[in-house]
């Protein structure tokens, strides 16, 4: 797959949970640190996705999660996620109780497989550790004392500002030349750390060969990282943006 970073703590190793950091439309959010007999420790994020159409407040907490999905109507995202057994085909086109946890598969462990596809192809995404059942471990970005800000709600003067531009449409060539949009970008999906910029939250990602609306979902993610630059200063033309990621798309 690809080579494991020296500051990952090896097998045998202890975890401590450190709570919750966030709950969002999809998933729970979770600190964890992990040491292991070598000495080496880090922090971990630890994304519990939310089973789709669990809202009793009992099983959620006896799931130890604070609250239901509340994402709905992604068809538009699944379009081009193939599955390889005709019978599993079948299973989703019927909604059976099969398709229906073929596709809760499918879209919990997606996000882990964009991460470790963009990760290695020099992205600035949180490392992603590991994947199993419906739980995914990744880099956590921050300090002991508080999480990365997102982009939306850290504080940057012009420099840093001008910066996290320039950060911005490099990581956006590097996505988008990997044959992925995001499809729910914004400066709340964007990390502000140690004067660097980290992509986050992919498991509305989609393939851009694949999927039917690839370009509309990256017009679209274009539009808000645009305009919530240009509203702080930035100056930019977003179709201008856009016409050079889908050359590195597919030139």
């Amino acid at each position: 797959m690809h080579p494991v970073p020296d500051w990952l703590p090896r097998e045998p190793f202890a975890e401590i949970d450190l709570g919750t950091l966030k709950t969002g439309k999809e998933a729970q959010i979770e600190v964890v640190e992990r040491t292991d007999d070598d000495g080496r420790s880090c922090l971990l994020a630890r994304k519990r996705y939310i089973p789709r159409g669990v809202k009793q407040k009992g099983v959620l907490e006896a799931m130890g999660l604070q609250r239901a999905s509340t994402f709905t109507h992604d068809v538009q995202y699944r379009e081009g996620r193939q599955f390889r057994k005709s019978r599993d085909r079948r299973a989703v086109e019927r909604m059976s109780t099969h398709g229906k946890r073929l596709l809760q598969d499918r879209w919990t462990n997606h996000e882990h497989d964009v991460m470790a596809r963009l990760w290695a192809a020099g992205v600035r995404v949180p490392y992603p550790v590991s994947f199993a059942e419906d739980v995914f471990v990744l880099e956590y970005i921050g300090a002991r004392d508080g999480a990365a800000p997102q982009l939306a709600g850290a504080r940057l003067g012009a420099p840093s500002l001008a910066s996290a531009w320039e950060q911005l449409i490099d990581g956006l060539r590097a996505i988008t030349a990997a044959g992925i949009a995001h499809a729910d970008l914004s400066a709340y999906n964007l990390l502000w750390w140690e004067d660097e910029l980290w992509f986050i939250d992919f498991p509305q990602a989609v393939d851009l060969a694949a999927n039917p609306s690839g370009l509309d979902f990256l017009h679209r993610d274009v539009q808000n990282v645009c305009e919530w630059f240009s509203r702080r200063g930035v100056v930019n033309d977003p179709e201008e943006v856009f016409a050079d990621l889908v050359g590195y798309a597919f030139g």
